[in-house]
């Protein structure tokens, strides 16, 4: 879905989540990767995901979903 050096905006959802540090965009640092998730109850469980390391206002959060970081950028289209 996205690539590294992707400039990616906040939308009004992400920008309450990161106004601590007053975040309007950040950059996708990685390629997409996968991510697994175990659950330890009786029956053990695993999911996967993809998920991406971003940088907003000069901080990388890392192992970001890529469902979450849909949730709270804006989609826009490319109109090259």
């Amino acid at each position: 879905m996205f690539k590294k050096g992707d400039l990616v905006f906040l939308n009004e959802q992400g920008q309450t989540l990161f106004h601590y540090i007053e975040g309007e965009n950040g950059i996708i640092m990685s390629e997409r990767y996968l991510l697994f998730e175990y659950d330890v109850s009786p029956d053990v469980t695993m999911v996967e995901y993809y998920g991406y390391d971003v940088l907003i206002k000069g901080r990388l959060f890392k192992e970001m979903p890529e469902k979450f970081l849909m949730r709270v950028i804006k989609i826009e289209e490319n109109t090259k």
